[in-house]
């Protein structure tokens, strides 16, 4: 967009402090000052509910361990603890693959555990001479069983050229007669306790420790049948995810019914639009390290350009809480404003250039739908970071799409040439993302308003088009005023806050993997480790 294509708006400070003057301070607070108790319902966690029922199902994981597979996990254990050290972290941020990967390990510690008690421990006996011979290995009959020591572990009995594992290739031994059986007081050197045997799918019969999957508590490849080539064990595969932990279906309302389990997945589904924002927010900053926190909390202290990370903090929660408004206030519960940050109008902005309207029209519904909001928006407001000449450059793009009209507001007495500035281009990719909607089929000229700059031009930039922003979605005029010290310590607050509940499941976290380190070395100690 140049200036032959636009319409350019010059409005001195002092004629967009007279719009609306009259309207009061708390109703330009509202976004900030909603009470939030309903929009905020899962602060009651200690974790975000993604996390926390991570960690539930790790600690039945653990419940689940024999003692020495609890010795396995220890290193692991010891790991996360120091990488939460290092990274200040508390297995948050970089951390939380890692923790990932911990889960997935437990998860498939337990199920070869379930998978090994499948196999068949068994005893050898001798073949019957008497008894026709078999392709497999074949149960011992009772009168010949009676011959031996008692046992609760089933005999097998095997041709004599069968005896043997077929891995180590030692013979087996056969367990020591009965009393009455017995010569002179001997059982011709017969032990009464024999290496276990396991009795494979496939009728073979091996030492129990030649085995892989039993010498091994993570054994994780396939391994065949060394006398038929029979598929006997198959790599795990680890049922546990941080994106879809199992949790109780009424979770939503706290009432946990423990017999009753359902996905991630599903409960999220159940989640009204707000709640669903509020989530997606609170599982996206357990990416962060507390650096990174710290860096968002210190850029909204004047002097500073207000980072990324802090508005897109600032932009979620007030969105969220422009959303939980809308869907309870209104009698038709419309969400009529659909907010697009910067980082995903460049990717919008990259495949509309390429013709990918396809692409783009998705990605301009991906939030939409995943919230769960109904119908199209009647407005697209689009923050977008000018990358020339100055970097710290931002404009606030408004499409109306009813009537066509598209407006951008900048801070610069120029606006040059730049693909996220000639948002025009938008428009096939916003029809196809709501084809059934009423939008206008030839859209107006754009308009391009130059506002007064703010004080600290490249300082104060994002946070003046943070006000533009509101502005719309409270309704009002995007040329209000906006008060730039007011607003930047709203968006401090609303990162410091968060910035606590993150030191918070940090601490719970910790205290979570101490306890648990605390449990393996106390089985370590007392010698029933490897």
């Amino acid at each position: 967009m140049d200036q032959n294509t636009s319409t350019i708006a010059e409005l001195r400070a002092e004629q967009v402090d007279q719009i609306l003057d009259n309207v009061s301070r708390p109703s330009y607070y509202r976004l900030a000052s909603l009470d939030a108790s309903d929009a905020d319902s899962l602060s009651s966690s200690p974790l975000p509910h993604q996390l926390q029922w991570a960690v539930e199902s790790v600690k039945e994981l653990v419940n689940k361990l024999e003692p020495e597979q609890l010795v396995v996990v220890l290193p692991r254990i010891r790991k996360l603890i120091d990488l939460g050290r290092a990274n200040q972290t508390n297995v948050l941020g970089p951390g939380l693959r890692e923790f990932d990967e911990f889960g997935q390990l437990l998860s498939r510690l337990v199920t070869a555990k379930e998978r090994r008690s499948k196999i068949p421990l068994v005893r050898y006996l001798p073949w019957i001479s008497d008894l026709a011979p078999s392709e497999f290995n074949g149960p011992a009959p009772p009168e010949w069983l009676a011959m031996f020591v008692h046992s609760d572990v089933p005999s097998v009995c095997i041709e004599d050229h069968n005896a043997c594992c077929n891995i180590c290739l030692e013979d087996f031994v056969e367990p020591a007669l009965a009393a009455e059986f017995q010569v002179d007081g001997g059982d011709y050197g017969t032990q009464a306790s024999p290496k276990p045997l396991r009795q494979l799918k496939c009728g073979h019969v091996l030492h129990e420790e030649c085995l892989p999957m039993f010498r091994s508590h993570d054994y994780n490849s396939t391994f065949e049948c060394p006398a038929c080539r029979t598929k006997v064990w198959t790599p795990l595969k680890a049922e546990f995810s941080l994106r879809s932990p199992k949790i109780p279906r009424d979770a939503a309302r706290n009432n946990v019914c423990l017999d009753q389990l359902q996905t991630y997945t599903d409960y999220w589904k159940s989640l009204p639009p707000w709640q669903k924002m509020h989530e997606n927010l609170l599982n996206w900053v357990t990416k962060f390290s507390i650096s990174e926190l710290d860096k968002a909390v210190k850029s909204t202290t004047r002097g500073h350009p207000v980072n990324e990370y802090a508005l897109s903090i600032w932009s979620s929660q007030t969105y969220n809480r422009y959303i939980y408004s809308r869907m309870t206030d209104s009698p038709e519960g419309l969400v009529d404003c659909r907010t697009i940050g910067s980082t995903t109008a460049q990717y919008i902005s990259a495949l509309v250039s390429k013709g990918e309207h396809e692409d783009a029209s998705r990605q301009l519904r991906m939030f939409w739908d995943n919230w769960g909001l109904q119908d199209a928006p009647r407005l697209l407001t689009v923050s977008a970071k000018h990358g020339r000449p100055d970097e710290s450059h931002w404009v606030v793009h408004r499409f109306s799409l009813p009537d066509g009209a598209l407006t951008t507001y900048h801070f610069h007495s120029e606006l040059h040439a730049c693909p996220d500035c000639r948002p025009v281009s938008w428009w096939p990719a916003i029809r196809l993302a709501w084809p059934d909607a009423a939008i206008c089929a030839n859209p107006s000229m754009p308009t391009l308003i130059h506002l007064h700059q703010p004080m600290e031009l490249g300082v104060d930039d994002s946070v003046a088009a943070t006000g533009i922003r509101n502005n719309i979605l409270m309704g009002l005029p995007a040329e209000h005023s906006v008060d730039l010290k007011c607003l930047r310590d709203l968006i401090g607050t609303e990162v410091k806050s968060l910035r606590e509940r993150y030191i918070s499941w940090a601490s719970y976290l910790s205290t979570f993997f101490g306890d648990l380190h605390g449990r393996c070395e106390r089985v370590e100690g007392d010698g029933l480790g490897l």
